[in-house]
């Protein structure tokens, strides 16, 4: 079990390190938790069956999905994609296994592998239609930094002190690669999450797909998850751990 120990003056630091960019750019809506968050465009996942649903438009965002994926998810695992079949991956990937998770909004069914350097990467398919069907919506890579104080080490302005510190020189370059992949715009959420520990997410959306970095401070150091999926599902995982939007911002 996680401890939560004076995890919000790491957060506060984090969050102000994203430096505020002046007017925002976000367009009014209720779709990300607040009067002045952005809305979701109108793409969907290329599982999904819309309405004015044609083959022609199932291409197109299974296009788009697969120029944005390998843009964007990083190496070696950019030949995955959003709206892959299972069976494919599961090819690529044989040393895919199953992987419970204990709460999903989506209520996808979840694989697991383990990378290099203690990285995890978790990727979830739909469940709906037939098995042969299922299709990737969501790429999770999971990691953790070690925090450069002892778990169980007092909460006393020293160790505050080395916290803080520590988070400014060992995340700032992890920080400065996003900038660098996805931009400099962005935006910045303050996530209730589990409750016990509070989460900030940053999220780029392209034309069909989001990028969302979470970050989650506990005592055994800072957990990060860098998540690729529909912008459909970036806005139902944002109301799901109930964010609440700060602002645009230049990172």
């Amino acid at each position: 079990m996680l401890r939560a120990v004076n995890a919000t003056p790491h957060l506060a630091a984090l969050l102000a390190g994203l430096v505020a960019c002046g007017p925002s750019r976000a367009r009014t809506g209720e779709a990300s938790g607040g009067s002045d968050a952005p809305i979701a465009s109108g793409h969907v996942a290329p599982d999904a069956v819309t309405a004015t649903d044609t083959p022609v438009a199932r291409q197109d965002v299974a296009a788009r999905f697969r120029e944005e994926s390998a843009r964007w998810i990083p190496e070696p695992y950019n030949d995955l994609y959003l709206g892959e079949p299972l069976q494919e991956v599961q090819e690529s990937y044989p040393e895919l296994r199953p992987f419970q998770t204990p709460a999903d909004p989506e209520r996808l069914e979840w694989y697991e592998l383990h990378g290099p350097r203690g990285l995890v990467l978790r990727l979830g398919f739909s469940t709906a239609g037939k098995p042969d069907a299922k299709r990737l919506r969501s790429i999770q890579f999971l990691s953790l930094l070690q925090g450069p104080v002892p778990a169980d080490a007092p909460a006393e302005p020293r160790a505050i002190a080395a916290w803080q510190e520590w988070l400014g020189r060992a995340y700032g370059p992890h920080i400065q690669a996003l900038r660098d992949k996805y931009g400099e715009r962005a935006d910045v959420y303050s996530c209730a999450g589990s409750g016990e520990h509070p989460v900030v997410r940053i999220v780029w959306r392209g034309e069909a797909l989001a990028v969302t970095a979470a970050f989650l401070m506990h005592d055994k150091g800072l957990s990060s998850t860098l998540m690729f999926t529909p912008l459909d599902v970036a806005d139902r995982y944002i109301r799901a751990t109930q964010c609440r939007w700060l602002q645009d911002r230049v990172l």
